[in-house]
């Protein structure tokens, strides 16, 4: 584009022309110019430009109501479509996660006490749409297969943190009893309760009849549904009884959770899936990951009261913010190891206090807490029982005999045991597989979780 540096356009540095005016007007430029004989210039006149006197210009309409309004409604047209396209982008590159806040209000239903219990097989036909296949995987090819149970109509899915823990920067292809798929959005996971929840889109989902845990009983027939060998695969059905409640497992992350003992089969890729009673009620989460290694016919599942806090909170929040700490390490010490050890009292041995407990500076090293809220400590399950049940911020009572012999009892407040996930968006190398092209894009994986 040429440029110019002054203002009527005329290029720097030169004069604009010459008129002069006779009796008849004559305009000339350097296009026009010849020379005659004698070196005299000659010029070709040309008839000049009529101007219309500015007496005579039509007088200025201003501009119609109705083409003002036409005008402003293209702006605003062409500003939303603007605002439309940039959304479209924003939220195209962000599906892989998606945000929480949302309110959830979940009960527990109570154990029918005038209905008959339901065989196998209908409580499999019942249980059956609320399952859910869950294919994890990234672009490097790495990825791993679950179950998941439906929670709520508009399709939030509770399934397990350990699903993706080796799967850096996942995705999830979600498989429902019907056939049809969903791509899903991570909402949040918790690595101590080994609960994760997952969002998917579209129509109104059929979410899970959840029972109240609390009312299991020892030796009651269950059944485990998920989707042990195929994500896209309908769900299998394995069942046996209650074999033991309240049992305390240390996880993988050296918390011990009070889980529901099964001796129904829990295999990988039904990580996620539901325990049942057999009145339909899904009265569990399972985990293939908490199982024992070294027992046959052993499996656990997360109890309902339990996935209830943990999921309400992780959908609401991001995370689990209310679950309580003591802030301590120790050495539990029942009569048995007492008497070894030559301690006189029962109780938690003081390894250590942590910076950010409320006990910090107020017991040390070799103390031993005796009582908690006024109850004897004869087991650290008594402790931890006391712990779970409370919330952070309360305040409990703890009653400390010092390496002195000396007992006092102090007042503690609990801190907050905030969860982290397993979840991550760093994608890390790995193997590479081509994505299968008759399941939707896909990553078909030949291996269970």
């Amino acid at each position: 584009m040429e440029e110019f540096n002054n203002i009527d356009n005329t290029p720097e540095n030169q004069e604009p022309p010459i008129e002069e005016k006779t009796g008849e007007e004559t305009t000339f430029d350097d296009t026009t110019k010849e020379e005659s004989q004698n070196g005299q210039p000659n010029f070709t006149p040309f008839n000049p430009i009529n101007y219309t006197p500015v007496s005579e210009v039509k007088e200025y309409k201003p501009i119609s109501k109705g083409l003002k309004l036409f005008a402003f409604i293209m702006a605003a047209v062409i500003l939303l479509s603007s605002t439309c396209l940039a959304g479209y982008f924003v939220g195209k590159n962000s599906v892989k996660t998606g945000s929480f806040g949302q309110k959830v209000n979940l009960n527990l239903a109570a154990k029918p006490t005038n209905k008959d219990q339901l065989s196998a097989a209908e409580v499999y036909e019942k249980v059956n749409p609320n399952i859910v296949g869950i294919l994890v995987y990234n672009s490097k090819g790495i990825g791993s297969q679950a179950s998941g149970v439906i929670y709520t109509e508009d399709g939030y899915i509770v399934t397990n943190d350990h699903i993706y823990s080796e799967v850096a920067a996942p995705n999830f292809r979600i498989y429902t009893y019907d056939g049809k798929q969903y791509d899903a959005k991570y909402i949040a996971g918790d690595k101590i309760s080994d609960l994760a929840v997952l969002k998917i889109d579209g129509e109104k989902f059929t979410p899970a009849t959840f029972g109240d845990s609390d009312q299991l009983i020892y030796g009651e027939d269950v059944v485990a549904i998920g989707r042990p060998n195929d994500a896209k695969s309908p769900s299998s059905i394995t069942m046996g009884v209650i074999s033991a409640l309240n049992r305390r497992v240390t996880t993988t992350t050296s918390y011990s959770s009070r889980l529901i003992q099964t001796d129904s089969a829990i295999n990988p890729g039904s990580s996620g899936g539901a325990l049942v009673n057999m009145y339909g009620q899904v009265v569990g989460i399972t985990s293939s990951k908490l199982a024992s290694t070294d027992q046959d016919a052993v499996g656990y599942a997360i109890p309902t009261t339990v996935m209830k806090r943990i999921v309400t909170e992780l959908i609401e929040k991001g995370k689990v913010v209310s679950r309580a700490k003591l802030g301590i390490t120790y050495t539990a010490i029942d009569s048995v190891t007492a008497k070894m050890g030559n301690y006189n009292h029962t109780g938690l041995l003081v390894a250590s206090v942590a910076e950010d407990s409320d006990l910090y500076k107020k017991i040390d090293k070799g103390d031993i807490i005796t009582h908690i809220n006024g109850t004897e400590v004869t087991s650290d399950s008594i402790v931890l029982d006391i712990i779970e049940k409370s919330s952070a911020g309360d305040t409990i009572t703890v009653t400390v005999v010092t390496n002195n012999g000396a007992s006092k009892t102090l007042k503690a407040v609990l801190k907050a045991n905030v969860g982290e996930s397993s979840y991550t968006e760093i994608e890390n190398s790995g193997s590479q597989q081509k994505p299968d092209s008759n399941n939707g894009g896909a990553f078909n994986f030949p291996f269970g979780e």
